[in-house]
């Protein structure tokens, strides 16, 4: 449908005609009564019933009735495309006696959307639309809502004939916004913003829509890696609730203003690309990381404050690779992280709500990690004959240990067990031990103890 602040108050139109033209029209094809009042719980058949096609996930039924809001209610089924081989549908505007334009319009036959993202890519140069030519981009439309009818448009487009006059001329300009009661004039019914478009041949538009709240982003070129255009955020008591909204697209004419609507020559709009992620968005922070990167410390993963209620869920990344079983919001650094730089996931899940993930920024690099390493300590009798023992204390979990017994600081071959009997040789001298610890991820320690008596 696509009305507009810009249009209504130049145009010549009047917002509770159009609005019950519409409702009337409308009602006609989905068999629901203007005046019945909108069920707020969606009534979603996914991906609704059968149509003139398919497309994108869902099925879509083509105009073919008669209606506002194109100025002589002539609309052509055959001016919607199929899908062709790169999935693209057109929308054309006809007027082969060069005096009876044609419009183009399609909707989805599923009744009942809800919270969610939606998100369309669009092939048209919107600054080049002739200024009769209304470009209806992407909007929700249910017919039944009171207390008259609710539309959200996330891109619609047009210089709306021009202007009050004949000759007059406007810019083409693109809008953001919603109807909230089609029975009170712009500016008192509607909330819409609407901002100059470039002309870029590609745009690709985004809306989400939670509870009280609708967020509009119009980015030049496709997908949302491009220059934003527009971000319009509209908020408050008058955002509509999902009821049995449907998807339309269309491109029709206008016979306000001092455009030539009956002159239009043909146009057309490509459309590339339409998504539906359902549910209402969470507030899910971005995770930061805590603790030292290296080998046998613990990371913590803080997740930041999400939405009331959400049950949160971890996963542990090396380099881009989940590490199995690490889905606690703790990790202890393993040996085989040296060297990895690692990063943690964080899902939240929430009845009703979009289930969203973030991740956090890579640690730096894990290095070896540093073995607890005590001074060891000998115990036993100096006599010759008598056996001593290297008491190695508690060292590093899994780490190997390895012996060597010095005799006055001197080496003693083959005595590399963690006992050692004395011999005559000993007599006269003092005994050490070094012991040395290896660990994989860990940087090998060695740790010797402090000299004994001298041997009797």
């Amino acid at each position: 449908m696509a009305l507009s602040v810009k249009l209504l108050p130049h145009g010549g139109r009047k917002a509770m005609g159009l609005a019950v033209i519409a409702a009337v029209g409308l009602s006609m094809f989905t068999g629901m009564s203007p005046s019945s009042a909108a069920d707020t719980t969606p009534m979603a058949d996914d991906p609704g019933p059968v149509g003139s096609f398919a497309w994108k996930g869902f099925n879509w039924q083509k105009r073919f009735w008669g209606g506002a809001p194109m100025y002589n209610a002539s609309w052509d089924a055959n001016n919607v495309s199929n899908p062709d081989a790169n999935g693209y549908v057109k929308l054309s505007i006809t007027n082969p006696t060069g005096s009876a334009p044609k419009g183009a319009e399609f909707q989805s036959t599923r009744e009942g959307f809800g919270y969610g993202t939606y998100s369309t890519t669009v092939e048209k140069d919107v600054s080049a639309l002739q200024k009769e030519v209304v470009w209806g981009c992407l909007f929700t439309y249910d017919p039944a809502a009171e207390p008259g009818y609710t539309e959200i448009d996330l891109c619609e487009a047009s210089a709306w004939g021009g202007g009050a006059a004949y000759g007059e001329n406007w810019p083409v300009t693109q809008g953001h916004g919603y109807w909230f009661d089609a029975t009170k004039p712009p500016g008192q019914g509607n909330n819409t913003v609407t901002f100059d478009v470039t002309n870029a041949p590609i745009l690709t538009h985004r809306m989400v829509w939670e509870p009280g709240k609708i967020t509009f982003e119009t980015f030049a070129g496709e997908g949302y890696t491009g220059p934003l255009l527009k971000r319009t955020v509209l908020q408050g008591s008058t955002v509509p609730v999902p009821a049995k909204e449907q998807i339309h697209f269309n491109l029709w004419v206008t016979g306000g203003g001092g455009g030539n609507a009956a002159a239009v020559a043909p146009e057309s709009v490509t459309i590339r690309d339409f998504s539906f992620v359902p549910g209402i968005p969470l507030t899910a922070p971005t995770p930061t990381v805590t603790g030292t990167a290296t080998v046998g410390s613990t990371l913590t993963a803080a997740p930041g404050t999400w939405t009331t209620g959400t049950a949160l869920t971890y996963q542990w990344y090396r380099n881009g690779v989940a590490i199995a079983g690490a889905t606690n919001a703790t990790r202890v650094l393993a040996a085989a992280d040296q060297g990895t730089k690692l990063t943690v996931r964080v899902t939240g899940t929430k009845a009703g709500y979009a289930t969203t993930t973030k991740e956090s920024a890579p640690t730096a690099t894990v290095v070896a990690g540093t073995l607890v390493a005590p001074v060891p300590t000998i115990t036993g009798t100096l006599t010759v004959g008598s056996t001593l023992t290297a008491n190695t204390g508690t060292w590093t979990s899994g780490t190997t240990l390895t012996y060597q017994w010095y005799r006055s600081g001197v080496a003693i071959s083959g005595a590399t067990a963690k006992t050692y009997t004395l011999v005559s040789a000993d007599q006269a001298d003092t005994m050490s031990v070094k012991v040395t610890g290896t660990n994989p991820g860990y940087t090998t320690a060695a740790k010797t103890s402090a000299s004994t008596a001298v041997v009797a």
